[in-house]
């Protein structure tokens, strides 16, 4: 997409009819040329290497834009939802806020966010929008039809392994497993006696995460987690109870760490482990001995021998309150920092992928890690979109973590899943 010029902002002039049509307020004392003003308030979960790109941009933003102040907030990622939820319920949200895509549905039926303003964002109608960025990761910020944000830091999970565990169990570093057959092979001959190290370690207790690695066990094995107007729960089912099976049949849940299954992984306590884009960048933080292609190493996720082959994606999105009083200038905003440019030093510098149109083509990610991403993009699934998706993940996360630990039969997770869903539908 491209950051409409001044031109393009001064035959913005009339801008009242057009948030009205959008559904937006009116934004007080809009100015006649169309250019942004007001204080913009920005909500956002922060990471060192996120804001070492960000905070630069605001800067620029503002001073390009003189009658502009942006203040952000940087909230810590398992706070954000929290604190957001609290401000929607006091009528103190932010402007602008960076969320995870899966949430949009439920505080879209809520009526807490503000349907996508075209002109800002240097667009002639919300189609025009949409056709700027990947199709699927566009299309999870939707709800009943409306688009209700952008896309930033997409993924499609990989399966990262250690190259140096691998050796030392004799096997391959140079051929992972590509079946979920095969991984169970591997972490068999990757488990020592004792537990304490273990081949596949799966994140447990994370919502977010839970979601993704049963999608593609339940999915791979033909099944569902909800039907696909996601109005009934199908996860009892022998596709359902089957991926519980294997879900408990690896790793150990008794091995912990303060940063779950990715300490694991750094330590090198776990030989396998199921994750996104971001972890390339992370995984060299926690030890300077996590060489990426000399310890570590990805490679696609893997699908059952007889099933389709499933990758579990999500992006995070930025959106804007229904209640902001300056709805122009926060897309504008936005517009600003989904610039294809932007995007490509977000890619270089903070390992996130912005899914603008053609998002293969930017230079900065390792070859490797988005050749991997092109080539599964045609299996890419962001599981169900649904407004109760946090009561589906928490009582997905209940089933899971209940087999993993051995506290109840797959049958009996799954049947408890779908009756806590027929409560919450």
């Amino acid at each position: 997409m491209n950051h409409p010029s001044r031109r393009q902002l001064l035959a913005a002039a009339a801008l009242s009819p057009l948030l009205a049509a959008c559904g937006g307020p009116a934004e007080p004392a809009v100015p006649a040329d169309g250019v942004p003003r007001g204080k913009l308030s920005v909500w956002l979960h922060q990471t060192r290497a996120y804001d070492a790109v960000f905070t630069p941009l605001v800067h620029q933003y503002v001073q390009e834009f003189g009658g502009v102040d942006v203040t952000p907030l940087y909230v810590p990622v398992n706070q954000l939802d929290t604190k957001l939820l609290t401000a929607f319920a006091g009528g103190a949200a932010p402007d602008v806020f960076r969320i995870g895509g899966w949430t949009f549905p439920g505080h879209a039926r809520k009526g807490r966010l503000a349907p996508i303003m075209p002109k800002p964002l240097g667009a002639a109608d919300a189609k025009a929008v949409a056709g700027g960025y990947d199709q699927t990761a566009i299309n999870s910020l939707s709800y009943e039809g409306k688009l209700y944000g952008v896309p930033t830091d997409y993924t499609i999970c990989y399966l990262y392994y250690r190259r140096d565990r691998f050796a030392e169990a004799g096997l391959d570093p140079d051929k992972p497993p590509t079946t979920w057959e095969e991984v169970a092979e591997y972490n068999k001959k990757l488990t020592s006696a004792d537990g304490k190290k273990v081949g596949l370690q799966w994140i447990l207790g994370n919502p977010q995460w839970t979601v993704m690695q049963l999608l593609a066990l339940v999915k791979g094995k033909g099944g569902s987690i909800l039907s696909s107007d996601n109005t009934t729960a199908t996860l009892a089912t022998d596709a359902g109870v089957e991926a519980l099976r294997y879900y408990a049949s690896v790793g150990n849940p008794k091995l912990s760490n303060p940063l779950s299954g990715f300490g694991l992984f750094g330590t090198g306590e776990a030989a396998m482990l199921v994750s996104g884009l971001f972890a390339m960048d992370l995984f060299p933080t926690l030890s300077k001995k996590l060489e990426f292609g000399k310890i570590f190493d990805i490679a696609p996720m893997p699908r059952f021998d007889a099933g389709p082959a499933v990758a579990p994606a999500y992006t995070w999105g930025w959106g804007v309150s229904a209640k902001s009083k300056l709805p122009y200038t926060a897309w504008h905003f936005i517009n600003y920092l989904q610039r294809p440019d932007v995007a490509a030093k977000q890619l270089r510098e903070a390992g996130s992928l912005t899914p603008i149109a053609g998002w293969e083509k930017l230079s900065g990610a390792d070859q490797k890690a988005i050749d991997i991403m092109v080539a599964s993009a045609p299996h890419a699934d962001f599981g169900p979109q649904t407004p109760i998706w946090n009561e589906m993940a928490k009582a997905l996360t209940d089933a899971g973590d209940a087999v993993a630990y051995g506290k109840k039969t797959p049958e009996q997770a799954a049947q408890d899943f779908d009756r806590a869903m027929r409560l919450a539908l």
